[in-house]
């Protein structure tokens, strides 16, 4: 007993200066209490999508990325110029190619901190970051607290000198949906030959696949509330070239699922894993989400979409609408033996499909 009370004692007294050490860690760490965003550092949000609770409610999550650039960091140069000698860069248009693609993945990852951001009419208090940087948080929102326009509202960081602003689209239970691959489904990568997808990746200018921003745009105009998700393996550190890209070709917005890497650990690994668990566990949730709507999946029969897509009919089959399957390298129809032969396609072009809205 006269043990057992020294051992509490002891411990009463140590409190006191491990919470004092605590709290003083952490106060070194910018942003820990307070939520604010330092100078050198940025936030980039990824476009969402938010799904009905109820009559009154929506669900919306929000996922952000906090991270300094560093941009002028001679160690991280060093690094692009590494990878630069990896890539045999040839000139100064890859090599401005290579510096703006490849610096996201090279940044300061900022961990244990928060932002706040403006949404509608109130103000909310997102997860604090993991070790890439990244936050996730989900806001069950009041509708009468929401103001979209045309399904769609921004929200930006309360911040006072600088402007973060994100997207989250607001997808009713009904209508249509597009889940759609972005490699050689909707931008020419030629995945197939690696030292090609390589340089089509980091080196090169983005290309299109010719007809793919008419199909999706027609589908739109058809179908008033279709909803877009680009469902890709490529990594987020990617995003902003993507997005920039899709929006100077004229694609429609879209949320943006991909892949959360970090060069520091074993997560990297995933920029290179077998893609098929990974877009199930991002497509499901989607299809779960809206079970009164339909679903137009969209692919290429390079790596495992025609797989994926027939497994997701297998689970989804009143959702599923519709199967499109670019083939890029002489698919067989064998591949699609698993969906009923009414509900698939494989096309070239976009132009292949318009005949089919």
């Amino acid at each position: 007993m006269a043990r057992s009370y020294r051992c509490r004692a002891a411990a009463l007294l140590l409190f006191p200066t491990l919470a004092v050490a605590l709290t003083s860690k952490l106060a070194k760490v910018k942003n820990y209490f307070s939520g604010d965003i330092a100078g050198d550092e940025r936030v980039v949000f990824f476009p969402t999508v938010a799904s009905k609770v109820n009559a009154t409610h929506w669900r919306v999550p929000i996922h952000g990325w906090l991270f300094e650039p560093e941009q002028d960091s001679r160690k991280r140069k060093l690094a692009i110029d590494g990878i630069g000698s990896l890539f045999q860069v040839k000139d100064e248009s890859e090599l401005r190619y290579l510096t703006e693609r490849m610096f996201p993945f090279v940044v300061d990852n900022q961990s244990m901190k928060f932002v706040r951001i403006k949404l509608g009419r109130k103000v909310y208090k997102l997860s604090r970051t993991s070790k890439d940087g990244h936050s996730t948080t989900t806001i069950n929102i009041a509708e009468r607290d929401l103001q979209p326009i045309d399904g769609m509202m921004t929200y930006q960081v309360i911040d006072d000198a600088r402007k973060f602003e994100g997207q989250v689209f607001f997808v009713e239970d009904q209508g249509l949906s597009i889940i759609s691959d972005i490699d050689d489904t909707v931008k020419d990568t030629n995945y197939l030959d690696k030292k090609q997808f390589y340089a089509n990746t980091f080196l090169r200018k983005f290309r299109s696949v010719p007809g793919m921003k008419d199909y999706f745009k027609e589908v739109k105009r058809k179908n008033k509330g279709c909803a877009v998700h680009f469902v890709s393996a490529s990594p987020y550190q990617l995003f902003e070239q993507l997005r920039n890209f899709f929006r100077d070709e004229g694609f429609p917005e879209a949320s943006y699922h991909l892949k959360r890497i970090r060069i520091k650990d074993k997560s990297l690994l995933q920029f290179f894993a077998d893609p098929f668990d990974y877009k199930m566990k991002q497509i499901e949730p989607l299809m779960e989400s809206f079970p009164g709507r339909k679903f137009i999946l969209i692919g290429d029969s390079g790596e495992k979409d025609p797989e994926i897509y027939c497994a997701i009919y297998e689970k989804f089959p009143q959702q599923v609408q519709q199967v499109l399957i670019r083939n890029i390298n002489d698919a067989e129809d064998s591949r699609m033996d698993r969906l009923p032969r009414e509900k698939w396609q494989y096309f070239t072009t976009g132009f292949d499909l318009m005949s089919g809205i």
